[in-house]
């Protein structure tokens, strides 16, 4: 039925461009915005991203049920796609995050990035606004929210990299849950080009900055936040984040490897070993200064 009113408008399943709710790249603000979704079916909502799943069921770690959503879409004036439906454009939206957060992943050097199965309001334990990783279905959950956001989580660009990552390091995430965290949140914010990236869907904001990778943390903060905190501060030096987030990819994974260490400073060391002469000392640098790994920097001199 979705399919076929769909056609009625003249457009292929596929189609290439949509709008959808998103943020102004200049303002910030919620509007409508229209992105290219290379082999997307628009109508069930999945594609290489990922598929919208809805009324199924999460009961001990698996997904019961569930099917895909049926959405009308109509050609606009421009020759996008849009849903016909609040539910549906909400739908696409966090399908087109989860688009833009697998293409920077891509962009880093991320392998094997398979489509997920999203479970849109799943029955069952809730972990949560916006869109989250749960490791033991290997499966998204989206859930709205939270009330007051200025930004909707699941609208949240960096919010989507950092859960899209979490995913990418689950191989790590048991053996090294803090390394794991803390590269995803950094990689959220290097995809998003904003450190503060999660302040926009805290239903206060983040007046104290408790949330901004650039600022210095409180002594409390967890070692995840610390250690993203530190590699933000080496990639913004370095003015490249799609640089930076290669490097903090291949760290991690030889990380999981037999000699790779364990701890931030570890996952810092090897970033900072990829590194070359003037490059390696700034990076050391930083590295000591925003996280006081005086130890555990077997990279730097």
């Amino acid at each position: 039925m979705a399919g076929a009113a769909l056609a009625a408008c003249g457009a292929p399943l596929a189609a290439p461009r949509a709008a959808v709710p998103g943020t102004d790249p200049v303002s910030g603000e919620l509007t409508s915005v229209e992105v290219d979704l290379p082999g997307a079916d628009l109508a069930a909502v999945r594609g290489p991203a990922g598929a919208i799943v809805v009324g199924a069921v999460l009961q001990s770690g698996r997904v019961l049920g569930g099917a895909a959503p049926e959405c009308s879409v109509r050609r606009l004036p421009s020759g996008a796609a849009a849903a016909v439906s609040a539910r549906c454009q909400a739908y696409l939206g966090a399908y087109a995050g989860l688009e833009r957060a697998r293409s920077f992943l891509l962009s880093a050097g991320a392998e094997a990035l398979p489509a997920a199965p999203v479970l849109a309001d799943p029955s069952g334990d809730q972990p949560g606004a916006g869109l989250r990783y749960l490791p033991d279905p290997d499966a998204f959950t989206l859930l709205p929210g939270p009330a007051g956001a200025r930004v909707p989580a699941a609208l949240n660009a960096g919010a989507a990299a950092r859960e899209s990552a979490r995913r990418h390091l689950r191989g790590i995430a048991a053996s090294h849950p803090e390394e794991a965290a803390g590269a995803a949140h950094f990689l959220g914010a290097a995809a998003a080009g904003d450190p503060g990236y999660l302040a926009s869907s805290e239903p206060d904001g983040d007046p104290t900055g408790e949330t901004d990778l650039s600022r210095p943390l409180p002594s409390g903060a967890a070692a995840s936040a610390q250690l993203a905190g530190a590699l933000w501060a080496w990639a913004e030096q370095t003015g490249d984040l799609v640089g930076a987030a290669r490097a903090v990819l291949a760290a991690a994974r030889a990380l999981g490897s037999p000699d790779g260490g364990s701890g931030p400073a570890a996952l810092l060391s090897l970033v900072a070993g990829q590194l070359d002469g003037a490059e390696r000392d700034q990076a050391c640098a930083v590295f000591r200064a925003r996280l006081g790994a005086a130890q555990g920097l077997s990279a730097c001199p």
